[in-house]
Order: C-alpha cells, then structure tokens, then sequence
C-alpha cells in the first residue's frame, strides 16, 4: 500500500494536498509533504532514493530523521523557516543503508497549512568537496547566511542567538544584546504597552505596523515571523525579522502615484470621487452645504503650441499651486484632465462662500507666468454647484457645475 492510500483510507475525506500528492508521484526527485516536521507522504522516486522498499514507512516520521547526524540542530528550527529561503539548502540525506546523500532542499508552503520539501541529489558534483561541506553545513552556518536577522528568546523574552543579519539590522553586537530582553530592540512606547507574562509573543505578532529600534535609538519598520519551540519544560521562540522600511516607504509612493497627479502632485479624479463620496456623508450627518467647481483653463492650448510642452507643464504646476493656496486645507483640488481641474468646498453655509471662492481662484489664476522671459496669460471658466441648493445628488450636483462651467466657458468666448 502506497502513502497516499494509506492516508485516505484513515481519514474520513481526503486531505488537500492529495490531489497535488497524485501529480507528482511520477517525478523522479525526491518530494515529501509535511505537517509541521511530519512526513504525510513521499513520492516512490523518493522512496527509492532513500532505499524504502514502501512509501508509507516514512508516514508520521519527522522529516528531520532523514538528515545526517550532523545536521540535527536544524530540527530545532523546524522546516517553517527555509520557507523563507530563496535558494536552494544544501544538506545531507541518510538512505536506510545508512549511506550518505549530498543534496539541495527547497521548502515551499501550499494549501491546509502544509509544506512541499523536494530534494535534488548532488552528490556526484560535490564528492570531492564532502568533507568541507559537513563541517560548513552546521545549524550556525544556515543561520549565519540568511539575509534576514534570527534571534531566538526564552519563554521570558531574553535573547539567546543573535545572527549577523540581525546585527547589521538593528546596529546590535551579539555581545551587547545577549542575556537582554527583545524591549532593547523595541521603542520605548511599543515596550511599555507589553506584559511581563508569556504573552508578549502574541502581543508582538499581532502589533499592526511593528516598528524596531537600532543602536542608535533609529525606529524602522519591522516584519516579524516567531516560531515556537519545546524543550522539556521549557520554551523557547524562534523570530524571524526583515527590515520593511523600504518596502512601506515603496508601498506609500506607489499608493500615492495610484492617487495623485504626476506633474502637479494634486489628487487625481480616483482620489477626488473618493473625497467628494465621503464629503458627502459628512454633509448629510451635520446638514451642511459642499460645492464642486469645474475650473477648465482658457488660452491653454495656444502655450502649448506656441512655447512647446515645457511651458504647458510649468502653467499647470503653477496653476495648481494657486488652486491650492487658495483654497482651505480641509478643501480638495483635483487635476482631472489635461487642463481641466476640480474643487470639492466642505462646511459651507451658504452658496455664497462657493461663489467667493470662485472669484478668488479667477484671479488668481490671472496673473502672468514668466518662461524663458516671456509672459504667459491664462484665464479659467469656473462651473460651480452648490449642494443641496442646485440638486439632490452629487452625480445630479457633478452635471450641474459641468453644464454651468460649459455656459461660463460660452460667454468668455
């Protein structure tokens, strides 16, 4: 009876990663799905590597029984942390004849919280190197060669290993922070809102946006991955940290990008919608007035023509710096197109104060922009609508100042 047919017929439906088991049974490299550090199944090239007559003699043994002597530390970290791995381990396999197997291991996670070991054998192209690979290959070397820092902690959170990744992260000697607590390693903040008791761990996994705290007392932040680990009586917590300082800063620029104008850096009209939605609950919570103002350029184009683009982009720069100053801070302004842009005006009282604000931007859009020692003039026709005074809807209220820029762009033609 193979593994996998070991396994369906004990449990009462058949686990999620059978299906996977099936597709590659046929591959002739060594696969195993684990649980945890548990082999669930192997594939028969597998099997055979390892010198098995039968799958299942591997079902419900660690995965770490299959390592040389040599390599048993590693049981004490667990297979959850090459997942972290983006190359391939190198270890060493033991056959039931008890030779030796030079291999390189990846780790992959898949569904139901399992994960997918595969082993190639390399030990034709590192027989001549085996003996310096058994003593490189040591619990300390993966350690040391992972680009993120592992620091393992006590139940009590006072660290006991410190690698080099984690050195270069937080600034920290292993000597100067070995036999402290994590709260070295945390600001001050962060650390006094955690308990003494065991709990930190869940209370630091479960912090939203972690931050750490270097040598120097720099806060950046943190992604961290903790590991828990038995030994008798006692615990011990295996953490895996990353630097994300420059991942969040990329995620804000990107966010920003997705949201704002690239040449004038004012909110585009995804960002805008999105203000003017929840101006709008505002307005009807406090039974206030909101404005929209359709401000589309006059003379535009003919800069553009005449002085090149250069000077088109140095008027809309210009332009939306007056839009912005303006207006209040607690308003919005939008570029919405090429020379076309939005005003949202919240906690109005009247339909007057929309209107002043108009005149306001008229002018100051009026004065003259210097280029390259010309002077560039460019007017604006400004639509604006008034909720709930010129309709009973912001989509209703969008149509209204749309038309009434279109008549005020009419007349100044």
């Amino acid at each position: 009876m193979t593994s996998t047919a070991l396994i369906t017929t004990e449990l009462d439906s058949p686990p999620s990663w059978l299906d996977l088991a099936r597709s590659l049974d046929h591959l002739h490299t060594l696969l195993a799905i684990c649980a945890g550090n548990e082999v669930v199944w192997i594939n028969r090239a597998g099997a055979a590597i390892l010198g098995l007559s039968d799958q299942a003699e591997l079902v419900g043994r660690s995965f770490f029984d299959l390592l040389h002597k040599d390599y048993a530390d590693l049981s004490e970290l667990g297979l959850e942390v090459f997942l972290e791995e983006d190359g391939p381990v190198s270890i060493k396999l033991i056959r039931k004849d008890q030779h030796d197997i030079d291999a390189q291991m990846w780790v992959s996670a898949i569904d139901g919280g399992f994960c997918l070991v595969e082993c190639h054998d390399i030990s034709e192209h590192l027989r001549s190197a085996r003996a310096l690979r058994l003593r490189e290959q040591r619990l300390e070397g993966i350690i040391n060669t992972v680009a993120d820092g592992i620091i393992t902690v006590d139940d009590k959170g006072i660290i006991q290993t410190f690698n080099p990744a984690a050195e270069s992260i937080f600034g920290f000697s292993k000597a100067e922070v070995q036999g402290k607590t994590l709260r070295a390693l945390i600001p001050a903040v962060l650390a006094d809102g955690i308990g003494s008791s065991n709990d930190w761990v869940r209370q630091l996994t479960e912090a939203k946006n972690l931050m750490g705290k270097k040598k120097g007392g720099e806060e950046f932040s943190v992604e961290l991955n903790v590991r828990e680990m038995q030994h008798g009586d006692s615990r011990s917590f295996t953490g895996i940290v990353r630097d994300v300082t420059a991942q969040r800063a990329e995620e804000q620029r990107i966010f920003y990008m997705a949201h704002h104008d690239a040449l004038t850096g004012l909110p585009n009209r995804h960002l805008f919608d999105d203000r003017v939605e929840e101006a709008y609950k505002r307005c009807l919570r406090h039974n206030e007035k909101l404005a929209l103002l359709f401000v589309d350029l006059d003379k535009f184009k003919p800069i553009n023509d005449t002085y090149g683009h250069a000077a088109g982009d140095l008027v809309l720069r210009v332009l939306a710096h007056r839009l912005g100053k303006t207006v209040r801070a607690t308003d919005t302004v939008s570029r919405v197109g090429g020379d076309e842009f939005m005003v949202l005006l919240e906690e109005l009282e009247s339909a007057a104060e929309a209107e002043e604000v108009a005149e306001k931007i008229q002018a100051s859009l009026l004065e003259p922009i210097g280029f390259e020692g010309h002077e560039l003039w460019v007017g604006a026709s400004i639509g604006v609508g008034v909720y709930p005074d010129n309709a009973p809807s912001i989509k209703a209220l969008m149509e209204f100042a749309d038309q009434a820029m279109y008549q005020a762009k009419h007349k100044t033609r």
